[in-house]
């Protein structure tokens, strides 16, 4: 009799164990679906993402392009990670940008440089470069329209 309640106390210590296993697993699979979920960011939040950036697209007065600058600015203070950050490039190829030649371009200091630059009254081109992965907004170049 002794052994039987032994047994059964045994028994009943393993189904709890493997019960909190269960219940563990099933909690770890619920977030980390939900921090996969929040990561992964849909087309419509990409797209509203370039939106803010893409509205500045193609040939820009100096007054827009300020405008433009004070978003990156303002986007690269708030970034939680350099890998957020939008970098801006004035009056530099694509090629060498492409080619890793360039500076950063994302530092206050650096936009500031940018800002320095830009004249109210004249006109400029704005494009733009985009993550390969992500499709987000990466890079904003600007060159004097030729």
């Amino acid at each position: 009799m002794e052994n039987a309640s032994k047994a059964l106390i045994i028994a009943g210590a393993i189904l709890l164990a493997i019960s909190i296993i269960g219940i563990g697993m099933f909690v770890f699979s619920g977030v980390s679906d939900t921090i996969t979920d929040s990561l992964d960011m849909s087309k419509d939040q990409i797209k509203a993402y370039n939106q803010t950036f893409e509205n500045y697209m193609g040939n820009q007065r100096g007054s827009n392009v300020e405008s433009l600058i004070k978003e990156v600015r303002s986007h690269n203070l708030g970034a939680e990670d350099d890998s957020k950050k939008v970098a801006l490039f004035y009056g530099q190829p694509a090629a060498d940008l492409e080619a890793g030649k360039a500076t950063s371009g994302t530092s206050t200091s650096d936009i500031n440089g940018v800002n320095d630059k830009i004249q109210s009254g004249k006109t400029y081109t704005v494009d733009f470069g985009y993550d390969t992965n992500s499709g987000l907004v990466t890079a904003v170049y600007i060159n004097d329209k030729k």
